[in-house]
């Protein structure tokens, strides 16, 4: 059973056809297979998506409006007129505005371009800039990867003749903006034949149509643009990545060759790979931390010095960003478990003055690592929260979250991604209305997506002969995506955290006889333990050629993984050891008796799953020999008399399910108890609403916290009236084992070190003696 996702292998085409397309191509027969799993059929289709070449560029002119984009440009070159490129803060409209700047370069024009600041001057159109622009002179605006939601800013200037061009890619609003030009690949009057264009690819026809051909010494900045919105690398996008890259490779300009060197990246074997995760992330945070305009100051020198300055600058807000995600992600996600102990759906995490040009990474983050659709809020000091929103890709979270609209100031996004405001005041409250929405309540967050991969292979069959026949489909992107292999039959393997700085990563070793295949898992970390607790079945994973400092290797790039389903046989006794499992649903659907320890849990798999046959533990007929343990006991002796009395067991799955796994590691220390009653006799006049502060003070989590105020209360060590926590002058002589509330915390702890925590191996040699 895998980790993540439900896997199947993906339709594979029929040996004839894979063997024909494969002689009428020239290609060997697995890379044939994949191109027939990619729609491409024809031996011409084929050489068009092996060899992209540039000259299959469709006329710029097929775009809406590039005609009057051109004759307006054109008229303002000329005529000498005052220019503005009005650009986008991230990675997308810096290369789009540097695109458009050279070009208007080489044809002897100026412009100015401004980059909207992402706090004061929000996303899109900013109508105070551009009453601004009006002022200061200017005679046409340009806008670039913005523009095609800018109605009232357009409106305002035109009405004060200042001509505005738009190029965007974003979706067409209901009404247009009265633009002298809307240039746009979507338009269904224009019909486009590549409607999927990143702002860097409108930005590069624009300047085709200018130059009168493809500038191809900006094709690389095109590339960049096309890759770091993550937009569909098929047709016209292959083509400008394809070529981009190989430019970048040869030629690379002064700020990118700077910028590559502080992210250790090698130029001349520069991938699509090296710019998602090293360049874009760079230039992204300068539009997350400071001034994106200096990004597009980058791309455009040609001064090596200015390059070697910026290029410091954006490593050090990189390392920065990478600083406040990891604080506020630690931050979030103690806040998060907390929530789904609750029962919680919708996480909505919140924090005084969370860098807001974070909280969408750690949005997508806390989803990677709960699969609940997440909000993440900075809280201002004006009373506002501002936030992001990420959620799975089987949840339309844009769709709940629009159903209480008119509590934000500012609300928009798309089914996965959203940004809003609201009032501070205001969020807890609202998390409770997105959390009864029947949509939300009706949803299932523990399903699994399903996912297909392309091959199956072992250990000793990856080698740079199938990596090298691999890549002749790149580049890879949404589209046409790494071919995702699992990776089975490998007779031993290693797991530990990558690196020594911090516990994000996991670097596994898989070894077949004497072969080796190393996997990265990239924020892994927290699962650590089941992957060495639990033996893995097989892996699935991308494979990439990492150069790192001038060495180069294989490696998997980890996806998920398989765990076995664990099965010992102790005499008659059949054990299934299926606690590495996280899908509830599956074991639910398959299991045929579901024994519960605990009442309110049966009741509510009985509920959700009605035709399921569900038992307490203590209600369990002599004649079933099948069972599935759903939910942990909450205590040993609880599990150990079930044992006992159903000795006539054939097969018995451990799962051991919980939605409140904090509630079983609560094993707090003697000094801990201590210097909590310390605490507490030497601070008058405490309320209930100071003991957040207390748990901060002594280290300890809001529910730890709780549980030790209850076992005072119960020993009468203190006692809480009308919300004042008070205590007697001298505390009574009683022993901590006298409360109930404690001995019920250490047999909770007692469980989690016997049942949970233990291997395969241990919990087996536990039930051999509970049954000698």
């Amino acid at each position: 059973m895998s980790w993540k996702y439900q896997w199947q292998k993906r339709a594979q085409p029929h040996s004839q056809q894979v063997a024909q397309l494969a002689k009428q191509a020239g290609i060997n027969e697995l890379v044939a297979t994949l191109l027939l799993q990619r729609g491409i059929k024809t031996s011409a289709q084929v050489q068009s998506f092996l060899h992209p070449q540039l000259q299959n560029l469709y006329d710029p002119y097929l775009l809406h409006d590039m005609d009057k984009a051109v004759e307006r440009l054109t008229q303002a070159l000329f005529s000498n007129e005052k220019i503005l490129i009005y650009g986008d803060y991230d990675a997308d409209g810096m290369t789009s505005a540097a695109i458009l700047k050279l070009a208007l370069a080489n044809l002897g024009g100026q412009a100015t371009v401004f980059i909207p600041d992402r706090f004061q001057d929000g996303y899109g159109p900013n109508l105070e800039r551009y009453q601004q622009f009006v002022q200061e002179g200017y005679q046409l605006i340009v806008t670039v990867d913005n523009g095609i939601t800018g109605l009232k800013e357009i409106e305002y200037a035109q009405a004060h003749q200042v001509d505005v061009i738009v190029t965007d890619h974003h979706n067409l609003p209901s009404r247009l903006p009265p633009a002298v030009a809307l240039v746009h690949p979507r338009f269904t009057q224009s019909s486009y034949p590549c409607p999927d264009l990143s702002g860097a690819g409108v930005a590069f026809k624009l300047a085709s149509a200018l130059l009168e051909e493809p500038p191809v010494e900006l094709v690389d900045l095109a590339a960049i643009g096309t890759i770091a919105d993550m937009v569909k690398l098929t047709d016209e996008n292959r083509i400008l990545v394809t070529w981009g890259l190989k430019q970048m490779q040869q030629h690379l300009r002064i700020g990118l060759k700077k910028l590559c060197a502080q992210a250790h990246v090698q130029a001349t074997t520069l991938t699509e790979d090296d710019i998602s995760f090293q360049i874009a992330p760079r230039l992204n945070s300068l539009g997350r931390l400071d001034q994106a305009s200096k990004g597009v100051e980058l791309l455009t020198t040609t001064d090596t010095a200015q390059a070697q300055k910026l290029s410091q600058e954006i490593e050090g807000l990189n390392q920065k960003r990478k600083t406040l995600t990891q604080e506020v992600y630690q931050a979030a996600l103690k806040q998060s478990q907390k929530q789904i102990q609750s029962q919680n759906k919708i996480l909505v995490l919140a924090g005084n003055n969370w860098h807001q040009g974070i909280l969408g990474i750690v949005a997508g983050k806390i989803v990677e690592q709960t699969r609940h659709p997440t909000v993440v809020l900075s809280i201002q000091a004006d009373g506002r929260a501002v936030g992001s929103a990420r959620s799975p890709d089987n949840f339309n979270l844009y769709q709940v979250l629009a159903a209480l609209r008119s509590l934000y100031q500012n609300f928009g996004g798309h089914a996965q991604a959203c940004g809003l405001t609201l009032a501070a005041k205001d969020i807890s409250q609202w998390q409770q209305q997105l959390n009864a929405l029947p949509q939300v309540q009706e949803f299932n967050f523990e399903q699994k997506l399903t996912r297909y991969y392309d091959l199956e292979l072992t250990p000793s069959t990856i080698n740079l002969i199938l990596w090298q026949q691999l890549q002749q489909l790149a580049p890879f992107g949404q589209g046409n995506n790494l071919p995702i292999i699992k990776v089975v039959d490998f007779d031993t393997y290693t797991a530990q955290y990558l690196g020594s700085k911090n516990q994000l990563h996991l670097k596994l070793r898989l070894k077949q006889q004497q072969q080796f295949l190393e996997v990265v898992a990239f924020n892994w970390g927290a699962q650590l333990a089941q992957v060495q607790k639990f033996d893995l079945q097989a892996v699935y994973g991308s494979l990439l050629k990492n150069n790192w400092r001038q060495q180069s290797h294989l490696q998997l790039n980890l996806e998920d993984v398989d765990f076995k389903a664990i099965i010992v046989h102790q005499n008659q006794h059949q054990l299934i050891d299926l606690r590495a499992h996280r899908s509830l649903e599956n074991q639910i659907q398959q299991a045929e008796n579901l024994v519960f320890f605990q009442e309110q849990h049966l009741q509510t798999v009985q509920k959700q799953y009605s035709q399921a046959h569900c038992l307490l533990a203590t209600q369990v007929a002599s004649n079933l020999t099948q069972m599935s343990l759903i939910d942990r006991p909450t205590s040993l002796k609880d599990f150990e008399q079930f044992i006992v009395n159903n000795k006539q067991l054939t097969r018995l799955e451990l799962i051991f399910h919980t939605r409140y796994p904090l509630y079983y590691q609560l094993n707090l220390s003697a000094a801990t108890w201590h210097q909590s009653l310390k605490y507490f006799y030497n601070h008058q006049n405490l309320t209930v609403s100071d003991l957040p502060v207390v748990a901060q003070y002594l280290g300890l989590t809001p529910l730890e916290i709780k549980f030790i105020l209850k076992v005072f209360s119960e020993l009468k060590f203190v006692k809480i009236e009308n919300g004042l926590l008070m205590h007697p002058n001298k505390i009574p002589q009683r022993q901590l084992e006298e409360s109930p509330t404690y001995c019920q915390i250490n047999d909770l702890v007692a469980v989690q070190n016997q049942l949970i925590d233990s291997k395969t191996g241990e919990v087996i040699n536990y039930i051999k003696k509970i049954l000698q």
